[in-house]
């Protein structure tokens, strides 16, 4: 194989984008050369942040873990800190509060210690035990993955990951059965897990139970912290696509790729990359880095549609309201101090998952909410009745926001065909920013492996 540089597309610049783009240069370095493509103005796909009220607010993604190495590792690279999640007006009263049918039988200060206290009153410790032992594994079990891929391995499907990290079985049975199983009450199912599930996924104790622990998690009860990059969360990608140079096309729109046998090529294949720019490039490689349920566009080979399962996404109505909530409304008296955070358990009866402070409006001098209410529209009659003062509201709608975590998922594998990768296939398991790194540098290994054994 004579052909010295690789011209590898990457299709969407959020997470798994950026990841996948990332790990091609970091191993292939200037061989490579990349184009990534991407309709938005800027990186971060589903993590980017709004203006409102005179702030700037995370509308997707808002908090990331302090487990996530790869993440770091990217932060280190360009430079970016760590910030504090906007949970709270002035910084000193983060606190969190599982709202049900009996009000807020959970009220507690963000900390792990304070969580714990409050959980263990309410559903006692037998099953808050359970439920943090198993996240505490999951957590340690999954950890093991960055040794893994240290080593060199790769998985060609989704299953064969979740078996690496010994956690399928989770992954085949939904929440509320595995929390059964386990022994778990009531209270503990559907006062606490469920609704901080709700608020990490708009999705219950029907959710597959690896995605549900990762969840519990990333909420805080397997340890760790909580953070924000400063500037916003979307910065880190696009400026780690800056820092390993990268041809970004912004506010374009992939149209088509077509694949065509050519054995020329490393991987056998051409691939022929429209854009609505009215732009024809070809390309080695092609990685997807978009849901192909989201992507407006199919993949054709010798005049065949390839199929690849489009697994349904959510749609997800997200609200800011600079305003003042009303404690009658959550049952609370007057007086109440509201938690800065409401998880919302179903027996609420709620019209929406979650409810929290995402800034502060110097415009109003007032909080700013930030409403999750899956696919609904809260209403102008609902919010009279949740807020006691409305300055101003907006909502942006998400209609791919996560993936509908069920047990019997057709996950895409990693490897579509040779030179056609998904990055984002795991998140059909699970999601979060670190799981989408996981799986991006995951499909982007079986690329470069593939590619190095065409040159030897």
């Amino acid at each position: 194989m004579s052909k010295q540089t690789y011209e590898v597309a990457v299709i969407g610049a959020g997470a798994a984008g950026t990841f996948a783009a990332y790990q091609i240069q970091k191993r292939l370095g200037d061989t490579a050369q990349i184009t990534v493509y991407e309709k938005n103005e800027h990186a971060g796909g589903r993590v980017w942040d709004v203006d409102f009220a005179g702030a700037t607010l995370e509308a997707g993604g808002a908090v990331l873990h302090s487990s996530g190495k790869h993440t770091f590792e990217i932060m280190k690279l360009v430079g970016s800190k760590e910030g504090t999640p906007g949970v709270s007006m002035d910084g000193d009263d983060e606190t969190f509060g599982w709202w049900t049918d009996k009000g807020f039988p959970v009220f507690t200060h963000s900390s792990l210690a304070s969580m714990a206290i409050g959980i263990v009153k309410h559903v006692g410790p037998s099953s808050a035990l359970k439920v943090t032992n198993h996240a505490k594994e999951m957590a340690e079990k999954w950890d093991g993955i960055y040794a893994i891929q240290e080593s060199g391995k790769t998985f060609q499907t989704v299953n064969e990951l979740l078996d690496g990290v010994q956690e399928r079985e989770a992954a085949e049975i939904s929440l509320g059965n595995y929390l059964k199983k386990l022994g778990v009450n009531d209270r503990m199912a559907k006062d606490i897990v469920e609704p901080i599930t709700h608020n990490m996924y708009n999705q219950g104790l029907e959710m597959n139970a690896f995605a549900g622990l990762v969840g519990l998690a990333g909420a805080g009860l397997a340890g760790g912290y909580l953070f924000a990059i400063e500037g916003g969360n979307w910065t880190v990608f696009q400026k780690t696509l800056e820092a390993i140079g990268t041809d970004t096309r912004y506010n374009t729109r992939v149209t088509g790729v077509e694949a065509s046998p050519d054995d020329d090529r490393p991987h056998g294949f051409v691939y022929r990359v429209t854009s609505d720019d009215g732009q024809e490039k070809e390309y080695d490689a092609v990685v997807l880095a978009v849901p192909p349920a989201m992507s407006g566009f199919d993949i054709v080979k010798e005049g065949a549609v390839i199929p690849i399962a489009k697994n349904p996404y959510q749609v997800v109505h997200t609200r800011f309201i600079a305003g003042e909530l009303n404690p009658s409304y959550f049952h609370a008296k007057p007086s109440k101090k509201l938690p800065s955070t409401i998880f919302t358990a179903d027996s609420a009866g709620a019209p929406f998952k979650s409810v929290g402070v995402t800034g502060f409006s110097p415009q109003y001098n007032s909080r700013i909410y930030k409403i999750f209410s899956a696919d609904h529209h809260v209403t102008d009659e609902e919010l009279a009745r949740i807020f006691t003062v409305v300055h101003d509201e907006t909502e942006y709608v998400w209609r791919g926001a996560y993936p509908i975590l069920t047990t019997d998922v057709e996950h895409v594998p990693f490897k579509i065909q040779p030179g056609l990768y998904f990055a984002n296939a795991f998140e059909t398991a699970a999601g979060s920013v670190e799981v989408e790194a996981v799986s991006a540098i995951n499909a982007a290994n079986i690329q470069i492996d593939e590619f190095l054994a065409a040159q030897a």
